[in-house]
């Protein structure tokens, strides 16, 4: 007995290390990357290739190299569970930025690629990045665009900051550097190969990089919700684009126009968001860069201690141009599109406007339940400025505060039975 349990124990030992054995396999990916290579997309000298995916939750990703056979296909090799599904895109890594495979490559046009880690070692049929087989088209398209504005208003020193064009036409990736143009030393040029059929609509916009600190335009075009500029793709090559002004400010307006800013915070001071000695509330726009350092600070007024009020000078804009802008509480936008109104050619205060257009404290509900009384149960949404407010006739009298309802949500009033207690109509107010 004792030699036969022996004998077992080593029977099952082995049988445990060969399925340990074959539970992994090294899966070898491939990724063809000659059309990238053709449009630009691709620089095999400056540019690396990775794989990210689901193999180590969509970490760093995976280094691929060239094949030593076709210096178009990259490879690399990790080593997965038997059995398991893996989910991966190809990236291009630019020097630092990433640029993804778009969504639909997977199979069916799903979002990404797929592949089930079979039991023995394998290497997954080379595949084109992003699925482009063949070029659909390469169009070299130069993008202009004239600064003498911004360094008339000192916001872009040529000696020693750069103008870039992004886009669509790379996911948003690096980009390309424009330089001066050799007739005019105050429009800056640059030329992208872009891959695209003609008609395609792209996005794109002009950045300052300030020494390391990149400043976007704001909203100026029709291009998706944050106002990017878009043109149709020509059907051949080359294109070139028109001059444009960064932020399309054509003049200099010279010291700009004074502007008064006004919010409405007494909602969010009711409803205990906003402590009016400690929070913060500013305005940012195109005149400030969308807040890059800062946005326009507002304080109390000394009228309306809800009414938060800031001025500055709009000089980077004439007279008559539209003006996107938001308010910012503690750091956070208001919701939905941004708020414009028309730049005056002369000092102009702007009406209040309350805090994401929340000019009430929400509605009031009542509900009834009889015991031995008739209770009648009045309900809000509770906030530490909030209270209730009561009056028996709309025409005559004025509102009258509730008891103990600041800071609640819920007043309850007892009525003795068959008593008519008449007409009464409820009331929110704040500070």
């Amino acid at each position: 007995m004792k030699s036969d349990a022996r004998k077992f124990g080593i029977v099952a030992g082995l049988l445990l290390g060969s399925a340990a054995m074959l539970s992994a396999a090294d899966v070898t990916f491939q990724v063809n990357m000659e059309v990238q290579t053709a449009t630009g997309t691709f620089n095999p000298s400056a540019h690396t290739m990775e794989v990210h995916g689901s193999f180590n939750g969509w970490g760093a990703g995976v280094a691929l190299v060239a094949s030593p056979t076709n210096a178009n296909i990259y490879k690399g090799t990790i080593s997965a569970s038997t059995g398991t599904q893996i989910l991966y895109k190809f990236v291009i890594n630019q020097s630092g930025p990433l640029v993804w495979e778009n969504d639909g490559v997977g199979p069916n046009g799903t979002q990404n690629r797929a592949f089930t880690v079979p039991a023995n070692d394998v290497t997954i049929p080379d595949v084109y990045f992003n699925n482009q087989s063949t070029p659909p088209g390469v169009v070299a398209v130069t993008f202009q665009i004239n600064m003498g504005v911004q360094r008339e208003l000192g916001n872009f020193d040529p000696a020693t900051q750069l103008v870039l064009a992004r886009g669509s036409f790379d996911n948003w990736g690096s980009g390309i550097n424009l330089s001066q143009s050799a007739s005019d030393p105050d429009v800056y040029q640059g030329v992208a190969n872009i891959t695209g059929a003609g008609g395609t609509t792209i996005e794109h916009k002009f950045v300052m990089d300030q020494a390391g600190t990149l400043v976007w335009e704001g909203n100026v075009g029709p291009g998706g919700p944050f106002g990017n500029r878009t043109f149709t793709l020509s059907a051949t090559s080359p294109q070139t684009l028109p001059v444009v002004y960064f932020n399309n400010v054509t003049n200099n307006p010279g010291t700009g126009i004074p502007v008064t800013f006004q919010a409405n915070m007494a909602v969010q001071i009711a409803r205990g968001v906003l402590d009016p000695a400690t929070g913060r509330v500013d305005v940012r726009g195109p005149f400030n860069n969308w807040g890059t350092p800062s946005g326009l600070v507002l304080t109390n007024s000394p009228d309306n201690p809800w009414i938060f009020v800031g001025s500055l000078n709009i000089a980077n804009a004439a007279p008559g141009a539209p003006i996107p802008h938001k308010f910012t509480l503690n750091g956070n936008w208001e919701a939905g599109g941004d708020r414009t109104f028309v730049l005056a050619d002369s000092a102009q205060t702007l009406p209040p406007r309350y805090f994401d257009d929340v000019s009430n404290l929400g509605p009031v509900s009542l509900r009834m339940q009889v015991i031995f009384d008739v209770e009648i149960i009045v309900s809000w949404t509770a906030g530490p400025r909030v209270r209730l407010q009561q009056r028996s006739d709309l025409t005559n009298g004025q509102w009258e505060d509730v008891p103990d309802t600041a800071g609640q949500g819920e007043k309850s009033f007892i009525l003795p039975p068959f008593v008519d207690a008449g007409n009464m109509f409820y009331r929110l107010v704040g500070p």
